[in-house]
């Protein structure tokens, strides 16, 4: 009997096995990832909030932040993640009843576990921990149900010694404020308070643009920037982030401070004008203004009067230069301020008094930077005799806008507090008293700018005068505030229609959390490259004609 030998199957035929097979890989691995993850439902918190790591169960009590998904009831099951792997977990502890269905939120009591695998805190963790110190942050979960697979909540503890206790995120508030009277171009503290006063940073910003970032010192965290050099309001913010976000939330601030135009002012021989100075009806001044948009229309007003004033133009520097202004003849008498407005109701103010008295003759002063008055307001002129004791007001002028000026006694070991120059650089009425046990003879008090090359203005007086009962001839003045034969500058800064300040931010919780479905997205690609895969061998196959379905088509070997 002849036997013949069967057929060889077809190559094509064992391709389109292996695509399905490819095929149904795929559908296995993709609903084998999904079984493994686990979703995050939300925090819990533990009743009581803090015990020791050997109570077993650590806590007796657990409160979710909503419901379990579950269609049936099962037990709540209290565990620990591995601080390296949150894929390893141990169990803690089980609820005592099982937790309703539906999505509100539930409060079931806790037990041990039943037999050897009742563990306390201090158990699990030293299955990972062997020896040594269990201080440090670990992540608990409230699982819907046993196994690692079960959704559940999550929750932060913080063991120190042998004590835990839970770690709930607290809100912060951040108010932001900023130095107020400063010039365009000048110096701007920015200032932000945290409380509560927790460890952290404070980034702040003009809008999108960083300008630096400070550490917080007993809840505060300052920055010194530039002002703007344009005047007006500017927005500033602050962003806290604290060092420890499982224990606080950050939080953000806003100030809106007025930048300063720098205003500054000069008689018609070229003399600068102190602050406020007092002017005469028909007195001639020019007075500058910096700190417009460049090329910028700029309106002219006069409190209390009602003359009308051309606009100006403000020059490519962002200035109007000695604009040139005669008080009116119908001005009444009192204070005044001539008014640069470039946006509503932002502005810059020469401020002055306007009288209809004759002008004082000039002070008896050699020096145009310096001018000294006792405590009624009478210029002692030049190197007066003073005696101990005696209080007299320094205006000095000539510094740099806004500058720290030192106050130094020659050949005296007393020390003075500082001085301060406005935006205009005047030391305003600077209170000086002469030290009691200052010795007889000449003396020279210096106020001099705190830096290299600074402006120094020296005001020389003599104690101990042979006939000391008699003061010095003063010579009278009109001026309230400094005479218009002074030198200096003056600025009367920015004003605006409204109060802007600090405003109170609102916390933002950025705690950390346990992730989750990382492995399911890889598993997921490689189940869509295994079909693709399967998917593209057929469909070539086909196309070559090496694929064919119905009867007498498949090619044969012998």
């Amino acid at each position: 009997m002849t036997h013949r030998l069967a057929q060889l199957r077809s190559p094509v035929a064992l391709l389109s096995c292996c695509a399905l097979l490819f095929a149904a890989l795929a559908g296995v691995l993709a609903f084998s990832g999904r079984a493994q993850a686990a979703t995050t439902l939300g925090k819990f918190t533990v009743a009581p909030a803090t015990g020791s790591i050997s109570d077993n169960p650590m806590t007796t009590s657990v409160t979710s932040s909503a419901g379990c998904p579950n269609t049936t009831q099962v037990t709540a099951v209290l565990k620990v993640y591995k601080p390296t792997d949150s894929a390893v977990q141990t169990n803690l502890a089980q609820s005592v009843t099982k937790p309703p269905l539906g999505t509100a939120p539930f409060t079931v009591d806790m037990k041990a576990l039943a037999g050897t695998t009742a563990k306390s805190l201090e158990q699990a963790l030293r299955q990972w921990i062997p020896d040594g110190s269990l201080d440090g942050t670990y992540t608990l979960g409230l699982g819907c149900g046993g196994g690692t697979t079960a959704d559940g909540f999550l929750a932060k503890v913080r063991v120190t010694g042998t004590s835990w206790a839970l770690l709930e995120q607290q809100p912060t508030s951040l108010a932001l404020t900023a130095a107020s009277g400063v010039p365009v171009g000048g110096d701007l503290k920015l200032t932000a308070t945290v409380a509560p006063a927790a460890a952290g940073s404070v980034e702040f910003k003009n809008g999108d643009t960083s300008l630096g970032t400070s550490a917080v010192a007993d809840g505060k965290a300052e920055l010194t920037v530039k002002a703007p050099a344009i005047g007006g309001l500017t927005t500033y913010s602050a962003v806290f982030t604290p060092t420890d976000l499982d224990a606080y939330a950050g939080s953000e601030a806003t100030v809106t401070p007025t930048i300063d135009y720098a205003i500054s002012a000069k008689d018609a021989d070229g003399k600068a004008l102190a602050a406020d100075p007092t002017l005469s009806i028909g007195q001639k001044v020019k007075v500058t203004v910096q700190g417009f948009t460049p090329g910028a229309i700029v309106g002219v007003t006069l409190t209390g009067s009602n003359a009308t004033y051309p606009d100006v133009t403000a020059s490519a520097d962002g200035a109007v230069t000695d604009y040139a202004f005669t008080v009116p003849d119908a001005l009444p008498n009192g204070d005044h301020g001539l008014h640069f407005t470039e946006k509503s109701g932002v502005f810059g103010s020469f401020d002055f008094v306007s009288t209809d008295a004759a002008t004082s003759s000039p002070s008896p002063s050699d020096n145009p930077d310096l001018t000294v008055t006792d405590e009624d307001g009478t210029d002692l002129g030049t190197d007066p005799a003073l005696e101990p004791g005696q209080k007299v007001k320094i205006t000095a002028r000539g510094y740099t806008a806004s500058a720290a000026v030192k106050v130094t006694l020659a050949d005296s070991d007393a020390t003075f507090a500082d001085a301060k120059a406005n935006s205009a650089g005047t030391v305003d009425s600077y209170a000086f008293t002469v030290p009691s046990d200052i010795a007889d003879g000449d003396h020279t008090l210096t106020l001099a700018e705190d830096k290299t090359d600074g402006h120094s203005v020296a005001f020389a007086f003599t104690t101990g005068s042979d006939d000391s009962s008699e003061s010095p001839s003063p010579s009278a003045s009109d001026s309230a505030s400094g005479g218009t034969d002074t030198g200096g500058s003056t600025s009367g800064g920015s004003d605006t229609g409204g109060t802007t300040g600090g405003d109170s931010g609102t916390g933002t919780g950025t705690g950390s959390m346990a992730a989750t479905g990382t492995e399911v997205g890889a598993i997921g690609l490689a189940s869509l490259a295994f079909l693709a895969a399967g998917s593209a061998l057929v469909l070539h196959m086909r196309r070559k004609g090496l694929l064919t379905f119905g009867g007498g088509d498949t090619p044969q070997h012998r």
